[in-house]
């Protein structure tokens, strides 16, 4: 994970000692979330970041609604 603020990205790598990009599996993650209705967006050269950016008067609810949603969306 990285980011500043409320803005924080969460890299997909097909393998953590390469660091090699996997943008099909953040693209798909990402479809599955917005499918559930928690819109999120793909970033880096291979799509391979999903961006959060939440608002800034964001609840507490409201983020273990859409961490709930993503961790689905990771399930598949």
């Amino acid at each position: 994970m990285r980011g500043r603020g409320l803005m924080i990205g969460v890299e997909f790598v097909k393998d953590r000692s390469t660091r090699v990009p996997d943008g099909e599996t953040a693209d798909a993650v990402a479809a599955r979330a917005v499918d559930a209705g928690l819109l999120l967006l793909t970033a880096g050269i291979a799509h391979q970041v999903i961006r959060w950016i939440p608002p800034l008067d964001v609840t507490v609810p409201e983020i273990e609604e859409a961490l709930g949603i993503f961790e689905g969306a990771l399930a598949g």
